[in-house]
């Protein structure tokens, strides 16, 4: 059976209802490579921004303020391994998850939340 496996941080989401002033402290402040047309359509406007190539930042431009305590972290994203074994050990500890399937980039993501509400995504590539 194979080993499920976190391998690294993919990226984190930020939902901002202060487009420019983000886009321009991620690019200026930061030296960071704006990318948008990298970004898939996700019914919405944004940017993701590049760290070596990889959309390691991804701003999400919204109409409503929904920041909360921790700030405007939406969710975070790590590459991981073993898609079907997350999903029986999610179910093992009764953990409820969505799952979100890309098949024209064999990506599959699941979604969890931890005790404290932060969203977290497993990016898993090539298992479908």
């Amino acid at each position: 059976m194979k080993k499920m496996n976190v391998t690294n941080l993919d990226h984190y989401n930020i939902e901002t209802v202060k487009p420019e002033e983000t886009v321009w402290f991620y690019s200026e402040v930061l030296g960071l490579e704006n990318a948008p047309d990298k970004r898939p359509n996700m019914g919405g406007p944004g940017t993701w921004f590049l760290i070596a190539g990889h959309p390691a930042i991804h701003i999400n431009f919204v109409e409503q303020d929904r920041v909360g305590k921790t700030g405007a972290i939406d969710h975070i994203g790590f590459e991981a391994s073993g898609y079907k074994e997350f999903e029986a050990h999610f179910a093992k500890h009764g953990v409820t998850y969505e799952k979100v399937e890309t098949p024209e980039i064999n990506l599959c993501q699941l979604y969890v939340l931890d005790p404290n509400k932060i969203k977290i995504e497993m990016n898993i590539r090539g298992e479908l």
